[in-house]
């Protein structure tokens, strides 16, 4: 099922990175004759009007073509803007912070600023936030440590690592410990949106099917107690 839904999303404008480069299967997208950076799914598309135009135009060509069809349908329901959250920035470099503090609240975010995971454990006691961007490698205290102490008291908060290590540490040793995303330094604007954008989105679906488990728990534990109830009932005719 995952590997169906991944080819239906798969927008035919995306070309893999040749040489591998990207990391986490970003590559490049050629819909408008530019290399600019894609991880290939229809839902996060940085130009969802033109990518509309030309599917619907294949869609004319193809006739009742159900991948167009179905490629429109994912972009319809991605097709909202990204809502407003409270960022917590983590990062020893100030030049870092500034830049990051910079993108996100020129797209509607509010952002705070940690210098190492002490202090920003200490933010997040004294406010709660809906997302954590950290570096990995800072004085005292490690992202993936920070992480762990994060995971600890809230462990469905988003939470993006960001290294210039590579080697010492990996994508999936940043996926393991929990982070939702993992992006590589330098980064270009566009794939740190990119990567942002989908981790929240992500995110938000998580917390609509989250919240329907639990809907579907109360009600089987509803119909459970009426069950019983006629249980009683009968015992007692009988």
């Amino acid at each position: 099922m995952a590997e169906e839904s991944k080819s239906i999303n798969r927008c035919p404008y995306y070309r893999d990175s040749e040489r591998g480069s990207m990391g986490m299967g970003l590559g490049f997208c050629d819909l408008d004759g530019f290399h600019t950076i894609c991880d290939g799914d229809v839902g996060f598309c940085e130009k969802p009007d033109q990518l509309k135009t030309q599917l619907n135009k294949r869609k004319k060509l193809n006739g009742s073509n159900t991948e167009n069809h179905q490629l429109l349908e994912r972009l319809d329901v991605m097709d909202q803007n990204l809502a407003s959250y409270d960022v917590l920035i983590i990062d020893d470099d100030p030049q870092i912070r500034s830049l990051l503090v910079n993108i996100l609240s020129s797209k509607g975010q509010s952002c705070e600023q940690a210098s190492n995971g002490s202090e920003a454990l200490k933010k997040l006691e004294e406010k709660g936030f809906d997302v954590i961007i950290s570096d990995i490698v800072m004085p005292g205290m490690d992202g993936i440590t920070l992480m762990g102490e994060i995971f600890k008291k809230y462990p469905d908060l988003p939470v993006m690592i960001m290294t210039g290590h590579s080697h010492e540490y990996s994508a999936e040793m940043a996926i393991r410990s929990g982070a939702r995303e993992f992006i590589k330094k330098p980064f270009t604007i566009s794939e740190f949106l990119l990567r942002f954008t989908k981790m929240m989105r992500e995110h938000e679906m998580f917390k609509v099917i989250k919240g329907k488990i639990k809907e579907s728990e109360q009600y089987a534990e509803k119909l459970k107690k009426e069950i019983e109830h006629l249980r009683e009932k009968l015992k007692l005719a009988s």
